[in-house]
This record gives structure tokens, sequence and C-alpha cells, in this order.
């Protein structure tokens, strides 16, 4: 046989085995858990809380201090310490890429104000 019928029937057989794969179900359970987060539970079909979700109430409830007087302080050209001057509670680096930086403050599950800086300098706002 052939180097390119071997790659062919090689080729076929991979196919039929992944189409096989997506019509047989098959019972796949898995569980996530973190120091963050609530221990989360499920089988692809449902999803189960341990402890229970936190509510809306709960959740804004955690919003870092900063009110809108606040938020309408901090202007385009600004440097983090400027910010952080107005706001008075440091936010957390959530990305950095080249000269773009992305500040937060709240936490994993409420995000209540983001900052992204270009160069060290407030580029743009949103919460």
């Amino acid at each position: 046989m052939g180097l390119k019928k071997i790659s062919l029937y090689a080729g076929v057989l991979g196919a039929l085995a992944s189409v096989g794969a997506l019509l047989i179900p098959q019972a796949v359970s898995s569980q996530s858990s973190g120091s963050n987060s609530p221990v989360i539970s499920g089988n692809g079909n449902s999803v189960s809380y341990q402890n229970g979700f936190p509510s809306a109430e709960e959740i804004r409830a955690q919003r870092p201090n900063i009110t809108d007087g606040q938020f309408e302080a901090i202007k385009p050209g600004m440097t983090y310490s400027e910010v952080l001057e107005v706001v008075k509670i440091p936010g957390k680096e959530a990305a950095v890429n080249g000269p773009v930086q992305i500040y937060t403050w709240g936490n994993e599950i409420y995000v209540y104000m983001t900052v992204t800086l270009v160069n060290g300098r407030v580029q743009s706002k949103s919460h």
C-alpha cells in the first residue's frame, strides 16, 4: 500500500471516530471549586451551586464605595496615581498588553468600575 492510501484511510478513520464521538452520548460529570467562587458541579445539562449563588442585591452590596461624583472626576489624560487620589481605593490591575493597562474596582463577580490607561494615561472609563 502506498503512503497516500494509508494517509487517506487514517484520515477517514479519524473522521468517523470524531462523528461517532459526537453521536454517542456520554455521561460526563465535572466539578469546579475555587477559593473565591462557589463550588459548582454539573453534568453538562444542569449546574448546581453548593452554597447557592449570591443574589443581585448581595453582589451590589459588595461594590466599592466610589460615588458617582468620584467617577465623573476621572478625566482622560489622568495617571493612575491621580485616579487613586480621586477614588481613594486601589484598583486591581486586570490586564496589561504593551502600553495598555486595565484596572478594575470590585470583585470577581461584580466589577463596578473599569479604567483603561494607554501609555500611563486614562483613555477610557466605564461603570
